[in-house]
């Protein structure tokens, strides 16, 4: 077969620009330190890539969600901690100011006490996480949630809490109303109150759960009456009307265990001859007790100079009683923002996981092995070289050249 000499040529320019483009290529990847410089160059590998690249900056978003998440935490378990303490010390006045030899002046500088707590106490429920929102802001405000109003303290947000948009619940804030406002009544089961029409001194204590399965959960009416020679006798009544105890001698100090499941103490000496006699409730417990609240009703009582001991004790008891509960829901709330941090250190050690697979998968799929790179661009080199020699020679074999010789 006749070769002619302009295929020569072509076929030799033809092989020495692809060795060209061969060498350009194995340069600019050993530049970059990637094997894929356009999706064309490995479809496949470059959509491994890409979506290991997507699952990458996946993981490094919720890791910043992770961060601020730990932030807020931190920041609500010190606050709930300075919450516990001032609570501490308001119960510790209060058990001061049920002393029987304080006086009325006694009891209202315990009382400025108190009201100086409440406030430190709103102080920190109004606490800002340093980005602009509230930790105890619930599902988000933008001013304080907690209002000092003239009826007491009311929650300007929604109850609930703000979470991260990832996969994870990741809280960004704390539920304040249910911590601060919705704890549990009473002792937690039942709730023991004295009538506020009462004018005799007795008083009546957070009573306890003596069976549970007793219990009925009803509500129940304890009145006063005098009996034979003017002894004090009491009679309970439920809910329905009907009747628990009829006159039963009345001691002071000694357990009431008539109503069923429950115990409970009146104290001092109750009136007989009142319009109405005194009476005192057992009612259910439910979550509507505000620390702010307790707080107020104690504060009235130790403000009141004409208040008698009864109603002291009786209001010196209950803000125990309620600063119990209170101590409890704040307890409760902190252990579960603990929980929550040792949850987002689980969190952020998978989703450092997630993005090294992520970084290994794109790695793998996009990234230049050196040595077998250098080594590639070492043959293509040669390779270029020889195309160059050899075209070198191709241009000699012309016939002009051959006559001019």
């Amino acid at each position: 077969m006749r070769v002619s000499t302009a295929s020569t040529y072509e076929s030799s320019i033809n092989t020495l620009q692809r060795r060209q483009q061969e060498l350009s290529l194995a340069q600019g990847q050993l530049t970059s330190g990637k094997k894929i410089g356009k999706p064309s160059d490995d479809p496949t590998g470059a959509a491994r890539a890409e979506r290991a690249l997507i699952e990458q900056t996946r993981g490094e978003t919720t890791l910043r969600v992770i961060d601020a998440s730990r932030n807020a935490m931190t920041l609500s378990e010190g606050a709930l901690g300075d919450a516990v303490d001032l609570v501490q010390t308001a119960r510790e006045a209060l058990m001061a100011a049920g002393n029987g030899s304080y006086t009325a002046g006694e009891r209202k500088a315990v009382a400025l006490q108190l009201s100086e707590l409440r406030n430190q106490l709103l102080n920190v429920a109004n606490q800002q996480d340093g980005n602009g929102g509230y930790l105890f802001g619930g599902q988000g405000v933008q001013t304080a949630p907690f209002l000092d109003a003239v009826g007491g303290v009311d929650y300007a947000s929604t109850g609930g809490q703000i979470n991260g948009a990832t996969d994870e619940r990741l809280p960004l804030s704390v539920d304040g109303q249910q911590i601060w406002l919705q704890a549990r009544s009473g002792n937690g089961v039942f709730t023991t109150a004295a009538d506020a029409a009462n004018s005799g001194s007795g008083w009546v204590n957070a009573g306890q759960v003596t069976d549970p399965a007793a219990y009925t959960g009803k509500s129940y009416e304890v009145s006063f009456s005098a009996g034979a020679g003017g002894a004090l006798e009491y009679s309970i009544t439920d809910s329905d009307g009907a009747s628990i105890a009829s006159n039963q001698p009345y001691s002071a100090g000694k357990a009431i265990t008539d109503v069923p499941g429950v115990a409970f103490t009146i104290s001092g000496t109750p009136s007989a001859t009142g319009t109405p006699p005194d009476r005192f409730t057992v009612a259910p417990s439910q979550p509507e007790l505000s620390v702010f609240d307790a707080l107020d009703r104690a504060l009235a009582v130790l403000n009141d100079p004409n208040a008698n001991p009864g109603q002291v004790m009786q209001g010196v008891n209950a803000g125990l009683r309620d600063m119990d509960q209170a101590l409890s829901s704040f307890s409760s709330a902190r252990a579960m923002v603990g929980e929550t941090l040792n949850r987002l250190d689980g969190v952020g050690d998978r989703t450092d996981a997630r993005i090294l697979s992520s970084k290994t998968t794109r790695s793998n799929a996009e990234d230049l092995d050196m040595v077998e790179a250098i080594s590639d661009f070492s043959n293509k080199q040669t390779s270029y070289q020889a195309a160059l020699q050899s075209y070198a020679q191709v241009q000699k074999l012309s016939l002009f050249n051959y006559i001019g010789n």
